[in-house]
C-alpha cells in the first residue's frame, strides 16, 4: 500500500469515528405526540401518548421526543408548531416540567435539566435545577434526587428528599418516597398513599397502585382506599380510573368519587365524567359531577365548564361554572383568563375575589405585567389586596423581579 494510500484510509477512519461520537450525542431520531398522559409516578419520567407525523405536530401543540443513536430518551420538547411553548391554563404534566428538557446519562445515572423556550436552565418544581436518576446493574430506576442551582440535595414541590424504588421478582416495584427526616410523604400531598406498590400494564402504562404496609400487605386509607386500578387506551390517553379497598370492594378516594371515566373527541379531552361505588353519578369534591372542556384547533384548552351528570352547567364550589382561556390568534400565548356562571354571566372566583386576569406581554412573549378586574372590568384586589404585578427580566429573558400593586397603585410588596 502507498504512503498516499494509507493516509487516506487513516483520515477516513478517523472522521468516521469522529462523526458517530457525534452522532452518539446528537439527536439520532424524533417521535411526536399530541399529549402529555396522567400517571403516578417520576419512576417512568417520560410516556407520551397520541402519537403523530411530524407533518402533524407542525399545526399544533405537541411533545417531541429525540433520542439518541442507543434508542435512549436524550430531550423532550413542548411546542407549538416550530414554537417552544410555556406551560399555560390547563396544559401540563406532574412529571414533564419545562419547555426543554435534557437527559444526560453517566455511568449508573440519569440527569435531567430544564430550560425555558429562551434557552436558560430553570428550576423547576420548587427548588430543583436537576433530577438525578440512580440505577442498578441492569439499568432499572432504583432512587431519584433533586439537586438545586447551587449543586446541593434539595427537596420536590411536596418535600420528598428521595424517591426510593425496589424491584419484585413478579416484575411489581415498590416506591417510597422520604422527606429530609427520612419519613414516608404520602402520594402528591392530598393522596394519603405512603408506601405503594406499582404494577403495569401491556403498553407500560400503570395498571394498578397499592397501599401497602413494611410486609407488603394492602392497607386501607382513613376513607378506606387501599388501591386505585388505572386504564389507558390504545392511544396511551388516560381512559379512566377506579377506586377499591384492601378486600377488593369499590371505595371512594380523596376526591370524593370511587373513579373517572375520561371521554375524547378525536385527539381531545372532551368529559371528565365521575361516578360513585355503584356507578352512579358522584359529587366531585369540586361540586361537580362532569367537567366539559373547550379546545381550540392548536389543542389549547379554552374552557372547562363544571356540569351536572346530565351536563348541564352548575355553579360548583367556588361560585363558577366556567372557566375560560383566552390565546393569542397563533395559539402561543394566553392573554386573559376569566369565570363565569352558570348563566353565562361574569362572576367572581370565591376564593380570588376577582372575575379576570388579563396578561399584557413584550414582544417576545413575556409577560410583563398581570391586571385583576372585576365584573365591570374595573381593575380590583385579590383576596390577598393585590390588584397589579410588574416584572422585569434580565438581558437572557430570564426574571429578575416581581412588584405587587393594590387597585390605588399602592406598593404591597417587592
Amino acid at each position: 500500500m502507498s504512503k498516499q494510500s494509507y493516509l487516506t484510509g487513516l483520515i477516513f477512519l478517523l472522521l468516521s469515528i469522529s462523526a458517530f461520537s457525534q452522532t452518539t450525542g446528537n439527536t439520532y431520531r424524533s417521535e411526536y405526540y399530541a399529549h402529555l398522559p396522567f400517571w403516578e409516578s417520576p419512576y417512568q419520567p417520560f410516556k407520551m401518548a397520541s402519537p403523530i407525523t411530524q407533518k402533524m405536530a407542525k399545526k399544533r401543540i405537541h411533545v417531541q421526543v429525540d433520542y439518541d443513536i442507543h434508542n435512549r430518551i436524550i430531550a423532550t420538547h413542548i411546542k407549538i408548531g416550530n414554537h417552544y411553548k410555556d406551560f399555560e391554563g390547563f396544559f401540563g404534566n406532574i412529571y414533564v416540567n419545562a419547555s426543554l428538557t435534557k437527559v444526560e446519562y453517566e455511568n449508573n445515572k440519569e440527569f435531567h435539566s430544564f430550560y425555558d423556550r429562551f434557552g436558560n436552565q430553570i428550576s423547576v418544581q420548587g427548588k430543583v435545577y436537576k433530577k438525578v436518576y440512580h440505577k442498578d446493574e441492569y439499568g432499572r430506576n432504583i432512587k431519584l434526587t433533586f439537586l438545586d442551582a447551587q449543586r446541593k440535595e434539595t427537596l420536590d414541590q411536596i418535600g420528598v428528599k428521595s424517591y426510593n424504588w425496589t424491584h419484585q421478582d413478579d416484575g411489581s416495584i415498590i416506591e417510597e418516597r422520604f422527606n429530609e427526616k427520612g419519613v414516608i410523604v404520602p402520594l402528591r400531598g392530598y393522596f394519603d398513599f405512603g408506601r405503594v406498590r406499582m404494577t403495569f400494564d401491556n403498553q407500560g402504562y400503570f395498571k394498578t397502585l397499592q397501599n401497602i404496609d413494611e410486609d407488603g400487605n394492602l392497607v386501607n386509607t382513613e376513607n378506606g382506599a387501599a388501591v386505585f386500578q388505572y386504564y389507558y387506551d390504545l392511544q396511551g390517553r388516560f381512559d379512566r380510573w377506579e377506586v377499591y379497598d384492601k378486600d377488593n370492594k369499590k371505595a371512594k378516594g380523596p376526591s370524593n368519587t370511587a373513579g373517572e371515566q375520561n371521554t375524547y373527541h378525536q385527539y381531545e379531552l372532551e368529559d371528565i365524567i365521575f361516578f360513585d361505588t355503584n356507578g352512579d353519578p358522584a359529587t366531585h369534591w369540586s361540586g361537580a359531577q362532569r367537567w366539559h372542556f373547550g379546545i381550540d384547533t392548536y389543542g389549547n384548552f379554552t374552557s372547562l365548564e363544571f356540569q351536572d351528570h346530565a351536563g348541564n352547567p352548575i355553579n360548583a364550589n367556588n361560585d363558577y361554572s366556567k372557566y375560560v382561556w383566552n390565546w393569542s390568534e397563533n395559539g402561543r400565548y394566553m392573554t386573559d383568563e376569566a369565570y363565569f356562571d352558570k348563566a353565562g354571566k361574569p362572576t367572581v372566583h370565591k376564593q380570588l375575589a376577582i372575575h379576570k386576569v388579563v396578561y399584557k406581554r413584550n414582544r417576545k412573549g413575556l409577560i410583563v405585567s398581570i391586571t385583576y378586574l372585576d365584573v365591570n372590568d374595573n381593575v380590583a384586589n385579590r383576596i390577598d389586596g393585590i390588584a397589579l404585578v410588574n416584572i422585569r427580566y434580565d438581558k437572557n429573558d430570564l426574571e429578575l423581579e416581581r412588584t405587587y400593586y393594590d387597585k390605588d397603585n399602592n406598593l404591597v410588596k417587592k
